[in-house]
């Protein structure tokens, strides 16, 4: 099955050859892999692939799902940014600093038509509407005007909120605030306008997007649920070699509501048990995921990371696990407390000092994998005048892998992280303060205001009680999250993490195999009447 790949056995000559030679090896890669490819002439059914940033880790994806709708006698049209844009979510302040934004972008572009031409993609270019600066002139010059604007019933404000916590890695804003907005806006609207054209003229059976969210897609989004046209978003999985789709919301909610309907009595087998029981040893380390945020194995002794973090034998120890401040996915999902933060100053005025109580604050080691320029621990310490006894703050730093925080913890409280399913199989209770995938689907404690998270919270230090079948029905989550919701992708990568082939020896090869996951997705997508990816 396997092609020939961009293949360097040293990393060290990888480094060396993908920078001075890299680009001609992938396109002469691309150009023969897609040699063959072929579409019916009689085409009458329309797929729109809003690709916007051409040249980024899911261009391969995108580049195979365009010939193979085209195989399947479908008109594809496939739209990307020229380099007029003004910015976009893959432009941030860390990367305009390293490379400058025109070299970067223009860099992009230039990468994103290469590889679409060596791949026989016929491509557009996403244009901006004279509409767009009209509707900028008429916005007063200040950034919460920027931050509360609406247009056709749509948040662009929310939006730009969100991609401008990715440009500066931090809910705070620097100085030049104002232009950023102002340009994220110029792209949202873009978008906007730009989808809005295009379904004039034509109807497309779906609509294909990456993410969801950002500048990008979600003006996408919107106008697609605002119109009542189906789409699918997609995006990289937690497992390396992954993607998930989505029917109809953005690919970071990874919701699978209709198929746990659809499984409501469903029980695992024997063996999908074992296998939920075998991945979670396999993820102490995290060695098959995208990121890995454990970088030592679980400790020896429990007795001696409670002494380390300053907990007493007797005391009920509660973990609050926080997410990347930063991450649009995570932001804006709040129920009980207007933000994780503010539940963690809560919960610590409440039980700081209290005896039979140790709170753990576990920040989330994406910060020190993926970075951040707003640190929880810090924005914990600077609303304290001094951090009571009983509470802990767990750096990144310190080095501790996160199913020995779970194992030490008695209570779990959750933003949107996955271990708190992952702490609901180990038959701890978890209280979920927002609003994530997995949330009122019976295996968790689902706050719905403040008083009530105490009122749990409480309920759970006086008796630590699971919930009835609380493991069974985390696992069969579980199962059903990371064994078919994510779905093997036909790519192999290098040790660096970038592209090294589809795995097959040709497009038509690809094509042939009625077992491959994408052709699966693919097939679904061509039918056209169904719920979600789960195929079951």
């Amino acid at each position: 099955m396997n092609s020939e790949r961009i293949h360097f056995s040293n990393p060290f000559l990888e480094t060396y050859l993908r920078k001075f030679g890299g680009a001609r090896l992938e396109t002469r890669y691309f150009r023969r892999f897609y040699k063959d490819t072929f579409s019916p002439r009689d085409r009458r059914k329309n797929i729109l692939i809003y690709s916007g940033i051409g040249s980024m880790y899911l261009s391969p994806i995108e580049v195979l799902l365009y010939h193979l709708f085209l195989a399947k006698g479908f008109d594809v049209e496939y739209y990307i940014y020229d380099e007029k844009i003004p910015i976009n979510e893959v432009i941030t302040k860390d990367r305009i600093e390293k490379y400058g934004k025109e070299r970067f972008w223009s860099t992009s572009v230039r990468n994103a038509e290469r590889l679409l031409k060596a791949s026989k993609v016929d491509y557009q270019f996403i244009t901006i509407s004279s509409k767009v600066q009209d509707i900028l002139d008429g916005i007063p010059k200040k950034l919460e005007s920027i931050l509360r604007f609406q247009f056709d019933g749509i948040e662009f404000g929310d939006i730009v909120k969100g991609v401008m916590f990715r440009y500066y890695k931090s809910i705070s804003f620097g100085e030049d605030a104002l232009e950023i907005a102002r340009s994220f806006l110029i792209c949202a609207l873009t978008n906007y306008f730009q989808i809005k054209e295009i379904c004039s003229s034509k109807n497309y059976e779906f609509i294909l997007f990456s993410h969801g969210i950002y500048c990008t897609w979600e003006p996408v989004a919107q106008f697609c649920r605002k119109n009542r046209l189906k789409y699918v978003c997609y995006d990289r999985a937690k497992t390396r070699g992954h993607c998930n789709y989505n029917l109809n919301y953005p690919s970071p909610n990874w919701s699978i509501s209709a198929a746990w309907d659809r499984l409501e009595n469903y029980e695992l087998t024997y063996d999908e048990v074992k296998k939920v029981d075998l991945y979670l040893q396999e993820r102490i380390l995290q060695k098959g995921d995208v990121f890995s945020y454990n970088f030592s194995g679980k400790v020896s002794s429990l007795d001696t990371l409670k002494s380390r973090l300053g907990i007493q034998e007797k005391s009920k120890v509660v973990t609050i696990f926080t997410n990347l401040i930063w991450d649009a996915a995570n932001v804006s999902r709040d129920i009980a407390f207007e933000s994780p933060l503010r539940c963690i100053i809560a919960t610590i005025m409440k039980y700081g000092m209290r005896e039979n109580v140790h709170i753990l604050i576990r920040i989330h080691p994406a910060e020190k994998v993926l970075g951040t320029k707003e640190r929880y621990g810090q924005l914990v310490r600077e609303e304290l005048s001094s951090v009571p006894n009983n509470v802990t703050i767990v750096e990144p730093e310190d080095d501790i892998n996160s199913f020995s925080i779970l194992d030490i913890s008695d209570i779990g409280v959750v933003h949107t992280s996955t271990v708190g399913l992952e702490m609901a199989i180990e038959n701890k209770p978890v209280i979920l303060i927002s609003d994530t995938h997995y949330r009122d689907k019976g295996f968790t404690y689902d706050a719905i205001s403040a008083p009530h998270y105490f009122q749990i919270l409480n309920k759970l230090i006086a008796c630590q009680e699971p919930l009835p079948n609380q493991v069974k029905l985390a696992k069969k989550y579980f199962y059903l999250m990371m064994f078919e919701y994510q779905h093997k992708m036909p790519m192999t990568f290098t040790r660096k993490g970038a592209f090294d082939g589809y795995g097959y020896k040709s497009f038509n090869n690809l094509l042939e195999d009625q077992d491959a996951p994408i052709n699966k997705i693919v097939d679904r997508i061509v039918e056209g009447d169904f719920d979600d990816f789960i195929f079951r």
